[in-house]
């Protein structure tokens, strides 16, 4: 039990949260160890054979479970939660956002962030992108909404600089990270080519090849460098915009597939959101690629060294 702010029935101190604090068993007195040790007895032993306890001068807060919503996680206060206030998702069960009405949706519904959910963004309200982007509403929605309003572009994305593929894949947009994945790749060549000769994986002949235009390749290295960061640069300022977009592309045709008003929550769930096993699934893909890469490498050092 927590007695910080509550007084020593003892000596009259308020406790702090360091003190080592004795309860008497009968009345529920607290004391001070050292205090209680000074007479070895509750200091509140009128109380003792009358059948009245000791009363809290400080009221304990009451601390409540969070709700985690099952969809985007996000801890929602049990007394208003049965939908989620960020992604709508139900807390109950299997309820459905589906079965919840327009007026629960707007206050379950991205009010927190004093935005209205009706907005129209470009075919989409915002809670039908708030229940697209699933995770991390709290950053993207208002990044949209400054997109929308001032038809800016660029924003900050910094785990897109870093792992481009991985953020793209994990996101769904798996077009964007099948096309930077082969770029990427292609852009590392050059690099690949010099270390593998370094390491001997070619023959004589196409070593020889390759030293021969060994400086044509280390040029070809240092664009494709530089290039490789200015690409990356790029889809960190624009990766926000691409999403806000491909949301804004999925939501129409989830709503060109619906019988009714409602959206979906199934194709909604299927099409957005996150996937983190999808970073496993490009993974391979790129160590695919990469090994295609340098058989065809090696393919074509071999024919040029024969010839």
């Amino acid at each position: 039990m927590n007695f910080i702010g509550e007084k020593c029935v003892y000596c009259g101190e308020v406790f702090k949260d360091e003190d080592d604090v004795v309860v008497c068993p009968e009345c529920g007195s607290p004391h001070h160890r050292d205090c209680y040790k000074k007479e070895n007895r509750c200091a509140n032993i009128s109380l003792h054979g009358t059948g009245e306890k000791w009363k809290r001068a400080v009221v304990e807060e009451k601390t409540e479970e969070k709700k985690e919503c099952p969809v985007c996680k996000f801890p929602n206060n049990p007394t208003d939660a049965e939908y989620c206030i960020v992604c709508g998702a139900g807390l109950n069960g299997n309820e459905s956002h589906e079965e919840s009405t327009p007026e629960n949706e707007d206050i379950h519904l991205n009010h927190n962030i004093g935005f209205n959910p009706d907005e129209d963004m470009g075919g989409a309200t915002l809670r039908e992108i708030s229940m697209f982007v699933g995770t991390n509403t709290f950053y993207y929605i208002p990044v949209f909404k400054r997109m929308k309003d001032i038809g800016s572009k660029i924003s900050f994305n910094f785990s897109c600089f870093i792992f481009p593929s991985f953020y793209f894949a994990n996101r769904k947009m798996w077009l964007w990270a099948i096309i930077y994945t082969l770029i990427s790749v292609l852009l590392n060549l050059p690099a690949s080519v010099m270390i593998m000769a370094d390491r001997g994986v070619f023959t004589e002949n196409m070593l020889n090849v390759i030293y021969e235009n060994q400086g044509l390749i280390e040029s070809l290295e240092s664009i494709c460098g530089w290039s490789s960061w200015i690409l990356r640069l790029f889809l960190c300022l624009f990766a926000n915009w691409i999403y806000f977009k491909f949301s804004l592309k999925n939501l129409k045709r989830i709503k060109m597939h619906s019988r009714n008003e409602s959206l979906n929550m199934n194709l909604v769930m299927a099409l957005g959101g996150v996937k983190p096993i999808n970073i496993i699934i490009v993974t391979l893909i790129t160590l695919a690629l990469s090994l295609i890469s340098m058989i065809g490498i090696t393919m074509f050092l071999n024919i040029i060294s024969v010839v």
